[in-house]
């Protein structure tokens, strides 16, 4: 039955458009319908770009700031003319290709589709436009949607140029990415740990050219930007908050102030953790494992780490679906636990019933439950490693000699 769906030319379409469907009427039916702050915040910074204030005026009805690079502000200026209205619908539309394209560039890396892949899968378009379908109502993707944040568009920036057999291409993602937004940055260490050279420095020049553009156009406000304000992470919004969801966050809440000296050392644990799990996928061949350890290192260790950040779950559930794993209890019981992070929106409950200005203490019930995104972050390093400290077992007739070699 399932296959006959997945094989149908229409079926997973029609599933498509109901949940776009139910996705509409529900975001109706919420106290925000379609306000998508963030991408207010984006388009009012635009509007500020060239009066000396990028940094300094608030987007209303929230109070927003504008936190990201400079040359992000630049790119923004490229969409803010169209009706708001009309700009909404398609940063929506565009939203559903960015989780499609996620999605496929996935099963790409996993070597499950795609020219010469070594393990392929049928029915890989029923696939995508089912996970599509499904993938909305994952926190972490449903706030992005929410928020009209920007979060899918890099992560798929990012896959797609993981997957890709072009180094040009793999590094100038990274650079690109963290000319919008720093914290992509991190994936220069998949590159960097392969010493696949060439992607480094593309990443690097690609990064600096960025830089330079901000510097042509926005000279003091770029300067400011890389001297100070990045530096400073509770101009993002309040450390305690529940929606952030890294080691910081987590720390504060259950301490009742922001504790710098155990986050630090949760930090670092984790990079050892984190490091030794993206070496030991790289080792046995997992790429896809690898790539996303690096990417749970830098949603734990950043100083903010919103919930909507953490749409790296989705990746990770294709892993343990579809990936070299996919057959061993401990990858199915990961996906269990992150599924139901995710789909009971414990993070998005807790937001709603903590109160503005709310000092970082509160009930130890709330406190524990805040740990969700990153004790399961931490839980999905610690499987990456365990499951790949050995060689990965032979799958679906696979051989030796079709396992993409690791070029570690």
């Amino acid at each position: 039955m399932l296959k006959r769906y997945l094989a149908s030319s229409w079926a997973p379409w029609v599933f498509l458009v109901l949940t776009a469907v139910a996705h509409v009427l529900v975001t109706l039916a919420g106290a925000d319908p379609f306000k998508m702050v963030d991408l207010k915040v984006y388009v009012d910074g635009a509007h500020h770009l060239f009066d000396g204030t990028l940094y300094d005026f608030f987007s209303e009805p929230l109070h927003l700031p504008f936190t990201y690079p400079p040359f992000s502000a630049l790119l923004f200026g490229l969409i803010s003319w169209l009706p708001w209205t009309l700009l909404r619908i398609l940063w929506q539309a565009a939203s559903f290709g960015a989780v499609a394209l996620m999605i496929h560039a996935t099963l790409r890396l996993l070597g499950r589709t795609g020219k010469g892949a070594p393990n392929p899968m049928q029915n890989v378009r029923g696939i995508v436009i089912t996970g599509t379908a499904l993938a909305i109502w994952l926190e972490p993707v449903r706030t992005t949607f929410n928020y009209g944040q920007i979060n899918l568009f890099l992560a798929a920036l990012l896959l797609a140029g993981a997957a890709s057999a072009k180094e040009w291409f793999a590094g100038g993602s990274v650079g690109i990415a963290a000319g919008i937004k720093l914290v992509p940055a991190i994936t220069g260490l998949y590159y960097l740990l392969q010493r696949r050279w060439t992607a480094v420095i593309a990443a690097f020049a690609a990064f600096a050219v960025t830089v330079v553009i901000a510097l042509i156009f926005l000279p003091s406000e770029t300067v400011r930007f890389y001297t100070e304000l990045m530096l400073d992470p509770g101009r993002t919004g309040p450390v305690w908050s529940a929606i952030n969801q890294s080691w910081r966050g987590t720390l504060a809440r259950l301490a009742g102030h922001d504790v710098s000296t155990g986050w630090v050392i949760a930090s670092l644990v984790t990079v050892v953790i984190g490091v030794a799990a993206t070496w030991w996928s790289l080792r046995a061949g997992d790429r896809t494992g690898s790539f996303l350890a690096v990417q749970f290192i830098g949603l734990l260790v950043s100083p903010i780490s919103w919930s909507h950040h953490w749409v790296w779950v989705l990746p990770l559930l294709l892993w343990a679906f579809f990936g070299p794993h996919r057959r061993r209890p401990l990858a199915w019981l990961l996906a269990a636990g992150w599924l139901a992070a995710t789909c009971s929106y414990v993070v998005s409950i807790l937001i709603a019933w903590q109160y503005e200005g709310e000092p970082a203490s509160r009930p130890g019930l709330h406190s524990w439950l805040g740990t969700a995104y990153v004790l399961m972050g931490m839980l999905t390093l610690v499987v990456l490693a365990v499951l790949n400290r050995r060689p990965l077992p032979l799958q679906d007739g696979e051989t030796l000699s079709s396992r993409p070699a690791a070029t570690a």
